[in-house]
């Protein structure tokens, strides 16, 4: 298959498991990228027979994950936790490796030791990015997430570095104990000493650079994006660990960024952020897609070299259990020996609870896309030119080991540490963001009444316009009121598309489906202006018949010139048209609230504010720049008339103007708005200092997208 091909069905692949994970909350996202890459497989088979170069594939995938993994660690937790730390990441992996490579070894006796060390040492690195992915539904304890993160940058190289050391083995069928030591030695502590030297090189020349002002945004991410392949290659050439280097220099380049110091400094990291989530998203999401897409290769009858599949399941089982029975074990003693530093006590002040926090510990190190990036390094060949013992059978074994860990962490993990419930937490920011957004509303309204023919109205008109549409969907969210507000919301909806069915039938026999084109096709346009989403903006523009429906779907994608009298007329009775639109939905509401029904009758009396906000809008558009200004109390008249009435001036075309022209000030008014209502809410003690800090946080986001 061709690599631009491979490409694309990856990142599509990739896509669409975001989209599943979006609808199935209950999986991790692993297992359905998994799930989506078995699926591509089986329609285009030749999936199952892509091969990477070994060399590139550690290259492209573990090194720029390592690279971020260590930039992303804290130097100080890593060191309070160091023993226990090197202690899982390397006597721990290499316990492993013995213990499972034996086991399996001895099921299957086919398998090389050296090629089952190899399996195992794979086997080695954990995943937690695995463990990230179940969302919010796992908590874990301080330590314990030091430990993990810890572990996995670690263990990455621990584990690459002994599967290195057996594939040697299995290729040439010699090994040395005193050799692989003093080749482990060199490999190790040299990749380290090539990383420190490099990144602590490539630290200062940034820093040099930047003191100059040689470095912008562009370039930071670039030197960022490159060092990590950099450093695997230039320590590859010098014969050492580049995985190691690789960490080495993570941990030597990070860089506390005080944000106050320089504006185009916290530009640079926060574009440096974004880019390496959507990196990391994109490695391991192909990773495990490029898994799922092994499994019919590696289930087939051949990859089993002829031993019967209950010998290979056991086998898979067996390896599954002794990995994790050993990192239990392990574990256990580290947490009973343990002391908090906080109480002094040891963990075998109590048992039961330290044995459930290293079962935790132990499930939440599942084997994820550096496994895999590494089983799939196997060469294919051995030094006398035959083929690599069982590498189909080895791949299977270790797929199955991943998706079993993964499984148990996907399952167990939700049970053995689950998530403390929020709900009021989330209730009480949700009320939150409603008051802000509603004392926002009242402040902008208060300036369109104020200033209603402002260069600055149009936009601002439109600004409130979204608003209100984050307001609605705020309330919306709501359990107290949301199901009554959207029970209610479907009936004005109704009562307007009767209304509007209405006028179309009195005016039917003076008005053609010519006539009336431009007329319903600017109608869902004016009433999203105000407010309207989600479909509601298209009630009211509708044919009765099916060529009239026809035509104006196409008539939607013909541009419209507002200066022209004509075509501003046609506008004109559309507002007039939304207005008594407005009018029934207000009417409707009121019996509503008028009614006995209490729930139901405080749900109406916010919508209704929010038709009256609405129906300011459009009067606010007919009258701006008007000699002479209408009012709601007078006749409608919504028919469609030759010419526009008599005294009106054609402003719609300049409101258009003025409304994008002036965009992004109302946007950024809007938002200062917004954080002032922030600060009076916090200031009145009715929002807690975390909601505030919250809520100031959204928009600060906001802001820094706004001038894009």
């Amino acid at each position: 298959m061709e690599l631009f091909e491979l490409v694309l069905l990856l990142l599509a692949c990739v896509a669409a498991s975001s989209v599943l994970d979006q609808m199935i909350s209950r999986m991790s996202l692993p297992l359905l990228q998994i799930g989506v890459g078995f699926a591509a497989a089986l329609i285009l088979p030749a999936l199952a027979e892509v091969h990477i170069d070994a060399e590139l594939f550690l290259m492209l995938f573990i090194a720029p994950l390592l690279f971020r993994e260590s930039q992303e660690s804290t130097r100080v937790q890593l060191w309070n936790n160091k023993w226990s730390i090197l202690s899982m990441a390397i006597a721990l992996v290499i316990v492993s490796v013995l213990v499972a490579g034996f086991v399996l070894n001895r099921i299957i006796p086919t398998i090389p030791l050296a090629a089952a060390f190899a399996c195992a040492a794979a086997l080695g690195p954990t995943d937690a990015a695995a463990v990230a992915a179940l969302g919010q539904t796992i908590s874990l304890t301080k330590r314990q997430s030091v430990l993990l993160s810890g572990e996995a940058l670690i263990n990455d190289a621990s584990g690459v570095v002994s599967f290195q050391f057996a594939i040697a083995a299995a290729v040439t069928g010699a090994f040395s104990a005193v050799s692989a030591i003093g080749s482990f030695s060199v490999l190790f502590f040299g990749g380290i000493a090539v990383g420190i030297v490099i990144g602590a090189i490539l630290r200062l020349v940034m820093g040099w650079l930047r003191r100059r002002g040689y470095v912008n945004t562009i370039i930071h991410v670039m030197y960022e994006v490159l060092t990590p392949f950099i450093l695997f290659l230039v320590a590859e050439e010098m014969h050492v660990s580049g995985i190691l280097a690789v960490v080495a220099a993570g941990l030597v380049m990070q860089e506390k960024v005080i944000r106050l110091n320089s504006p185009e400094r916290a530009r640079q990291e926060m574009v440096s952020n974004s880019f390496w989530e959507v990196i990391v998203f994109l490695i391991n999401g192909i990773l495990f897609v490029m898994l799922g897409m092994q499994l019919p290769m590696v289930m087939s009858p051949d990859a089993m070299g002829g031993i019967a599949p209950g010998i290979v399941l056991g086998a898979m089982f067996a390896v599954t259990a002794t990995i994790i029975l050993i990192r239990f074990l392990w574990l256990a003693a580290l947490e009973l020996i343990h002391r908090d530093p906080q109480t002094g006590q040891r963990g075998g002040a109590h048992p039961s609870r330290t044995i459930r926090r290293a079962l935790v510990t132990t499930i939440a190190g599942p084997k994820g896309a550096v496994t895999l990036s590494i089983i799939m390094t196997i060469p294919l060949f051995v030094r006398q030119g035959s083929a690599f013992p069982h590498r189909e059978l080895i791949i299977f074994l270790t797929s199955g080991v991943i998706l079993c860990t993964l499984l148990l962490a996907d399952f167990l993990l939700p049970r053995l540490a689950p998530k403390a419930e929020n709900a009021d937490e989330e209730r009480h920011l949700q009320q939150a963001r409603v008051m802000t957004l509603e004392g926002t509303v009242e402040e902008m309204r208060r300036l369109l009444d104020e200033y209603p023919n402002s260069e600055f109205t149009p936009a601002l008109r439109l600004a409130l316009m979204r608003y209100r549409v984050r307001l609605m969907r705020q309330r919306l969210a709501m359990d107290t009121c949301g199901q009554i507000m959207e029970q209610l919301i479907q009936e004005v909806l109704a009562v307007q598309q009767k209304r509007a069915d209405e006028i179309q039938k009195q005016d039917q026999s003076e008005i053609s489906i010519g006539q009336a084109l431009p007329y319903f096709a600017a109608l869902p346009g004016i009433r999203s202006s105000v407010g309207y989403f989600g479909g509601a903006e298209h009630v009211g523009a509708r044919f009765a018949s099916r060529r009239g429906r026809l035509f104006l779907r196409l008539f939607r994608f013909k541009r419209q010139d507002y200066d022209d009298d004509q075509k501003a007329k046609l506008y004109y009775d559309t507002v007039l048209f939304a207005i008594d639109l407005e009018h029934a939905a207000m009417d409707y509401l009121q019996t509503v609230k008028d009614g006995k029904d209490p729930e139901r009758s405080r749900v109406a009396a916010v919508l209704l504010e929010e038709h009256e906000t609405a129906l300011e809008s459009l009067w606010g558009r007919l009258n701006y720049g008007q000699d002479k200004v209408r009012e709601d109390t007078d006749e409608l008249n919504h028919g469609i008339h030759d010419a526009l009435p008599r005294g009106v001036k054609n402003t719609t075309g300049e409101q258009f103007r003025k409304a994008w022209h002036f965009a992004d000030e109302a946007d950024a008014n809007a938002l200062e708005i917004e954080l002032d209502q922030i600060r009076r809410l916090r200031a009145e003690g009715r929002i807690t200092e975390h909601e505030a800090r919250t809520l100031r946080e959204e928009v600060y986001l906001m802001q820094t997208t706004l001038m894009e």
